[in-house]
């Protein structure tokens, strides 16, 4: 992490160099001209829009390609990682871009506005809330699980205490294996209950949950999809409201100093 910003950084004060850079002044441009053999200074690219960008690739929406702060650069946005590509669709950095004067992560923040954007998309029936006992919940988290997780279920395990601190879990689907294993099963069984906060404990657990017959269509293929969009590494994976990545596991009073952080104390 910290090696790829100081790579960015340095990028970035060598394409403002070379934009501000004045010919008449670079000692080696009379002398290297004049050598034989030597080569002509090259000539720069031809910028290319973000409607060219995104028709090189198919799978590349335009309206995930901005301007960057980063000068020379576009900020492209792809199954949840940020990229920056040059204005000439040459070249490409993986890697996060920190405001060195405020130590603003910027690349996490654009990622967060994604994650924000299409965790406000999911129908709110098709997930598993558990909420505090009384009252309204001081702060809300998504969560994606996976029934057969271990720290999936060491998290469910301590649900009673993070909703006593106020915090309601809003449950989504996310079997690390995929379509077809039996995690993906366990998960329709689940979704599929007549008592879904239920059965999810249930499984949680490490007991059966039956099928339920004549059950056609589960929100676990739709959340599935939603988890890869987000750029989902593994499971538990919480985010708060923002779109802000919390971690995988975390245990109830870290999470509730994590939101504190974020949204102050309530």
């Amino acid at each position: 992490m910290a090696l790829t910003r100081v790579v960015l950084f340095v990028l970035a004060i060598a394409t403002a160099a070379l934009a501000i850079a004045d010919p008449t002044t670079d000692n080696r441009s009379s002398s290297a001209t004049g050598r034989k053999g030597a080569s002509p200074p090259s000539q720069p690219s031809a910028l290319i829009s973000k409607q060219e960008l995104a028709q090189r690739y198919p799978d590349l929406d335009v309206a995930n390609i901005r301007d960057s702060i980063l000068p020379g650069f576009y900020e492209v946005l792809a199954a949840g990682s940020v990229y920056y590509v040059t204005t000439d669709g040459n070249y490409m950095i993986h890697g996060d871009l920190t405001e060195l004067a405020t130590k603003r992560n910027v690349s996490e923040n654009r990622r967060a506005e994604s994650r924000a954007a299409l965790l406000s998309a999911i129908d709110p029936a098709t997930e598993i809330v558990f909420s505090p006992p009384a009252g309204q919940p001081k702060y809300r988290v998504t969560v994606f699980t996976d029934v057969d997780c271990p720290y999936c279920r060491k998290f469910h395990s301590e649900i009673a205490e993070v909703n006593a601190l106020g915090i309601e879990v809003r449950y989504v689907s996310y079997p690390r294996t995929g379509p077809g294993t039996e995690s993906w099963s366990k998960a329709e069984h689940v979704w599929c209950a007549a008592d879904p906060k239920s059965a999810l404990t249930q499984a949680k657990r490490g007991a059966a949950v039956d099928a339920v017959a004549g059950c056609q269509r589960t929100p676990v293929a739709e959340q599935y999809a939603l988890g890869r969009r987000v750029g989902l590494t593994g499971t538990p994976a919480i985010y708060s409201d923002n779109g802000m990545e919390l971690g995988g596991y975390l245990p109830p009073n870290e999470l509730l100093t994590t939101l504190e952080q974020i949204y102050g104390k309530r």
